[in-house]
């Protein structure tokens, strides 16, 4: 790597090198032997004292851009329509198509053709609005689960589920089964 002319006349020692801070000898016996008085200096961009700073700032930007324009760029495929029946939406690369897939094929109620953002919510669904028990037994016990994967709290009714629900933004929620992993 070539060093501009001025640093390396300075790390030489050569003309142009760098002064020495301000420092001042104090006589006093016993004191330390130099005594520092702090002055504001005020250097032009262009000053040496920059110099260093610059010239790292200059190989981490073009470490940066060599980065940059080194990054593969999305695999793209010619575009193609959702296979999902009934869906017409169309993808031109692969993540787009993967991330609309999962928000709204794969959690499908095989019922009533619902999408869900998960299995449990799925699961809840299914349970509440097509098992024909369900009413029965939410007339004798606690039936509706909360809505929080986790959580094993069951209510009464979806008004006492929905109440409960903002104790899991607090933190206050101590129903939370929490994994055992470390």
């Amino acid at each position: 790597m070539q060093l501009p002319p001025a640093l390396h006349s300075r790390l030489a020692g050569g003309p142009g090198a760098a002064e020495p801070l301000p420092v001042e000898r104090d006589p006093a016996a016993g004191a330390p032997p130099f005594r520092f008085a702090a002055r504001r200096v005020r250097f032009p961009r262009e000053h040496e004292f920059f110099e260093d700073g610059d010239v790292l700032r200059h190989l981490y930007l073009q470490d940066v851009l060599t980065q940059v324009t080194e990054a593969p760029e999305r695999p793209r495929v010619p575009e193609f329509t959702c296979q999902v029946a009934g869906c017409c939406q169309v993808f031109d690369s692969l993540e787009d198509y993967e991330h609309h897939y999962h928000t709204l094929h794969r959690n499908v109620c095989s019922f009533c053709r619902r999408a869900f953002p998960s299995v449990h919510l799925l699961d809840v669904h299914i349970l509440e609005w097509h098992d024909s028990l369900f009413q029965i037994l939410s007339e004798r016990q606690d039936m509706y689960q909360c809505l929080v994967e986790g959580c094993a709290e069951k209510f009464k009714t979806s008004k006492d589920r929905k109440d409960h629900l903002p104790s899991h933004t607090r933190g206050r929620c101590t129903s939370i089964r929490r994994s055992s992993g470390g």
